[in-house]
């Protein structure tokens, strides 16, 4: 069976961690972000409006 082939294997502890950092902060584009922030809008956003309808409800009923 073959080894599996290693990327790494002539790259000092510098150069692996500096190819980290880069993978690690360029890996999301700028509509990316978006896409994430609009999808949390749509998960928590619902949850808290019927909360705070809720409790207005209560206010204005008691």
């Amino acid at each position: 069976m073959k080894r599996p082939i290693d990327r790494f294997k002539d790259k000092t502890k510098e150069e692996i961690e500096e190819k980290e950092h880069l993978l690690d902060e360029d890996n999301l584009e700028k509509y990316d972000k978006l896409a994430m922030f609009i999808a949390a809008i749509k998960v928590f956003l619902p949850p808290l409006l019927i909360i705070i309808a809720l409790f207005l409800m209560l206010i204005f009923l008691f």
